[in-house]
Formats: structure tokens, C-alpha cells, sequence
């Protein structure tokens, strides 16, 4: 009896200990970060770390800012797991949004220093830092070392292509505890969303990480976006010319191009002389285009004067305020959507070179 009551007692212990264990671990920890500002003086100023396109969900609605002074900074903030920032200076509004570099935050982060000449040369220590500086960085450029003066992950990173996707998933393969790469990836759905080397490299993760809450939630929102790679493109509320509502109509054609744009997009603008020649080259032989211009509501004049000047001469919707665009996470401009007859998503974002060449392998000419 007495050591069926030793056992029963070490059996509450042990629970207790599961529980302490489990509580203290999703308990955030307060990080305090003594920080400095290279580069120029900045005079009576303010820096804030940013989520850049990020859901704030992902960062627990946790964010950090501090007054500068004399060039040093102090940020406390709290971190139930390491967190990827930008950063931005109050004295930047009105010309940046936020700054280029990325800050990877944890519970052994102490010090901060930010470049305002090179964004990317930037520092903060700790854990997860140290692995983005010395492994990620260098294997995102197939590099040994990486100058952040000479060279920019943010350009890679950026890239509508899928280099840095490939990359991305050979990392996660190699090391799958990477809190480096989960923020990665969650960058990359952020400013692209679906694709399916996402969802693949998602996968690749450990059993440790897939626990996590960033983990869970880039799951949740991969299976749950609308638009997704080879799926069937959504016929979302728009408004038509004569800004009467409806729903997307998609056209029937062998091939169509959806094309999102807004009338101060200097690219959309740039674009639209050589889809005119593909249109007219192509569309007697089954090739369609329609374009969903995202203009906020003080621009809804300028809207039309864009069509008519430009003589856009494919159907014309217009999703107001990017209303029903950013629940798609179509964020960057012009976002271009190739689809096949049956309205499934064939490629994303295809350069104008690669447009025409696949329009010119699969739409041969009749004669």
C-alpha cells in the first residue's frame, strides 16, 4: 500500500511538472533590448517594429516602440517564440512605410543596432539571429559569406519567381527546426499567397515547430485562402464600368489573363501597351483578358480616364478600396492570374516574355 501511495504521489507530481512546464513555456517572456542607430543622426526621433505585410496575428498583436535619444534606444517587448521585424522611424512617415532588413527577435536578444544608410546591415543578437546572419543568408545566396553591402536578400525575397521558394524548401528540409524559415515562408505566402511549394515546404517542418503557434496558423491559412495554385479562381463582388454590383465574370476562352492593377501603378500602366498587342494577336485564337483595378475611392475619377487613354479594350471590373484583393492577399502590382478553360489557376504572376511564349506554344496559329 505504501508504495502504491509512493506511486501515486510521483504520478501528481509528474502531471504538476507537465503542467508547470506547459504554462511557463506559452508564457511570454518580457525582452528587454538595448539598441543604438548607426548611419546618420537622427536628431529627436522614435523607431517602431514593424510586421511589413505580416498579419499581426502572427506576432500576437505584440509590437514594440521606443523614443530615441542621443542615438540609443530602449525596446521592451514580450515573446512567447522568436519573431521576425522590420523596423521604422517616426521622421520616415510620409516616405517609407518601413525599412528593408530583417530583425529576428528571441528570448537571448539584448542588443539592436539599426543602419539608417544600409537598411540590411543591421544587428540584433541572439539564437535565432545568429542563424539567420551565419546559415540562412549564406545559403539563400549559395554563398559562404554574405556582404550586406554588396548583396540584398530583401531583392531575392521579394522576387515574384520561385527561386527563392526552391531554396526556401531545401533549407526546411535540411534543417527543420528553423524558426528562421518559418518566418520565411510566412513572409512569402504574406506577399504571394498560395502556392503549391508552399504548402509543400510547410510540411517539411519538424514535430517541434509544427506545434508552434506561427505553425498552426500559416496551416489554417494556406488550406483556408481563396486562391490557390491549379484550384478554381474565385468569382468574387465586383462593380462593372457603370459601377453596378456583380460578381467576377470569367470569360469562356482557351486562356485568360486576370490582371490586377489601380490607376496610379506606374508598372500596371507600362504593361498595358504590350498585353494590347498580345490581345490582338492572340485572342482570335482564344485568349482573353480581364482586368480588376483595386483604385481607393478618391481615385475612382481617374479610373476610366486610364481605360479610355490606354484603349483597354477587354472587360473592365473594378474591386473598390482592394476590398475583396487584400482578402486574397493580392498585395503587390500589377498580380497577374493565368487560367485555363475550366477557370483553374494555370501560373501566377508570368512575366510579359513569358506570357507570350506560352501563348505562342499553346495557342498555335490557324491557317
Amino acid at each position: 500500500m505504501k508504495f502504491k501511495a509512493f506511486l501515486l504521489v510521483f504520478a501528481q507530481v509528474a502531471l504538476l511538472s507537465i503542467v508547470f512546464h506547459r504554462a511557463w513555456a506559452q508564457t511570454p517572456a518580457r525582452v528587454s533590448i538595448q539598441g543604438e542607430v548607426a548611419g546618420k543622426s537622427t536628431g529627436e526621433d522614435s523607431i517602431l517594429l514593424h510586421r511589413a505585410q505580416i498579419d499581426a496575428k502572427y506576432f500576437g498583436n505584440s509590437f514594440a516602440a521606443a523614443k530615441i535619444e542621443n542615438g540609443k534606444f530602449l525596446l521592451k517587448t514580450e515573446l512567447p517564440y522568436p519573431k521576425m521585424y522590420m523596423t521604422v522611424f517616426a521622421s520616415d512617415r510620409g516616405m517609407l512605410v518601413w525599412r528593408h532588413g530583417r530583425y529576428f527577435i528571441d528570448q537571448t536578444t539584448t542588443v539592436m543596432r539599426v543602419d539608417t544608410m544600409m537598411d540590411e546591415c543591421g544587428y540584433v543578437n541572439g539564437q535565432t539571429s545568429e542563424e539567420f546572419r551565419t546559415r540562412y543568408i549564406p545559403f539563400m545566396h549559395k554563398a559562404e559569406a554574405f556582404n550586406c553591402k554588396e548583396a540584398s536578400l530583401d531583392a531575392l525575397i521579394m522576387d515574384k519567381a520561385t527561386a527563392y521558394d526552391t531554396l526556401l524548401y531545401e533549407y526546411v528540409s535540411k534543417y527543420p527546426d528553423s524558426y528562421v524559415a518559418l518566418w520565411g515562408l510566412i513572409e512569402r505566402f504574406s506577399l504571394f499567397g498560395h502556392s503549391n511549394l508552399r504548402a509543400k515546404t510547410l510540411l517539411r517542418f519538424s514535430e517541434k515547430i509544427k506545434k508552434e503557434k506561427p505553425w498552426l496558423l500559416l496551416e489554417n491559412d494556406l488550406r483556408a485562402i481563396g486562391i490557390k495554385e491549379n484550384g478554381k479562381f474565385p468569382q468574387f463582388p465586383v462593380q462593372t464600368e457603370q459601377l453596378t454590383n456583380q460578381r467576377l465574370v470569367l470569360p469562356k476562352a482557351k486562356y485568360t489573363l486576370v490582371d490586377f492593377w489601380f490607376s496610379r501603378c506606374k508598372p500596371c500602366l507600362d504593361a498595358f501597351p504590350t498585353l494590347k498587342r498580345l490581345y490582338s494577336t492572340y485572342h482570335p485564337k482564344g485568349f482573353e483578358i480581364i482586368s480588376v483595378s483595386t483604385d481607393r475611392t478618391k481615385d475612382l475619377s481617374l479610373w476610366p480616364k486610364r481605360i479610355q487613354e490606354h484603349g483597354l479594350p477587354w472587360a473592365q471590373y473594378l474591386d473598390e478600396n482592394a476590398v475583396e484583393s487584400t482578402k486574397l492577399l493580392i498585395r503587390s502590382f500589377p498580380s497577374t492570374f493565368l487560367l485555363n478553360e475550366r477557370g483553374e489557376i494555370v501560373k501566377r504572376d508570368l512575366t510579359l516574355p513569358e506570357l507570350e511564349a506560352f501563348l505562342e506554344a499553346n495557342l498555335k496559329s490557324s491557317k
